[in-house]
């Protein structure tokens, strides 16, 4: 599994200390989340077979062969590169591609509320829970505060903590991404949120969330 490959125990760990950092500093709740997608993107496949289907006709029709097909080959070679096409489909940048980042952008952020709400960041006492999330295949995140911390820091705020991320990811270190993503958010908290003395709960685990659903 991609998750498992990208995230062993080590980098885990790594990533469950550096929440345990952030919060240690502020009254914030920071709940780290990777999924290996956001959505099956089946249009993809369909696209893929079409286009390969299209190609391979074009090819046989335009280009000129060494050979003659007959009219009961022709059907067998385009079928043939419908499932090539529906093969290479499969290739992160073919599907990123065949998607659209329109699509991707907007099935990353719907992935991204549902993890919230999931993992219970809209439950923390003063509303300061903070979602950090990551979808590996569109090499995407996001990053969502609760009502509390939201209305201090908006989304122009969290760009940097997001551009982090996508970073760690582009150059295949996602936990590396997190780990300074996670930092960058506990100086917001700490900033907006500082702890004032008084023991503060931790209401939500730090481990890092491997979401393979």
């Amino acid at each position: 599994m991609v998750l498992d490959r990208s995230f062993d125990e080590a980098a885990r760990a790594r990533v469950a200390e550096a929440v345990r950092v952030a919060e240690a500093g502020s009254r914030g709740q920071v709940v780290p989340v990777v999924v290996a997608r956001s959505d099956a993107y089946p249009e993809a496949r369909l696209r893929g077979a079409l286009l390969g289907g299209a190609l391979a006709t074009a090819v046989l029709l335009l280009w000129p062969l060494p050979f003659q097909l007959t009219p009961g080959e022709l059907p067998l070679a385009q079928l043939a590169g419908a499932l090539l096409g529906w093969g290479i489909s499969w290739l992160g940048p073919v599907e990123r591609f065949l998607v659209g980042r329109h699509h991707l952008d907007r099935e990353v952020r719907a992935r991204a509320m549902r993890a919230f709400l999931e993992h219970g960041l809209h439950q923390t006492t003063e509303g300061t829970g903070v979602l950090i999330f990551a979808s590996l295949m569109e090499r995407e995140a996001v990053v969502l505060g609760d009502h509390g911390i939201h209305a201090r820091v908006g989304d122009g705020e969290w760009q940097a903590t997001v551009d982090a991320l996508v970073a760690g990811m582009k150059r295949g270190a996602p936990a590396d991404g997190f780990v300074e993503a996670v930092a960058r958010c506990g100086a917001r908290l700490a900033e907006h949120f500082p702890r004032s003395g008084a023991p503060v709960a931790n209401e939500l685990p730090d481990a890092l969330k491997l979401d393979r659903g």
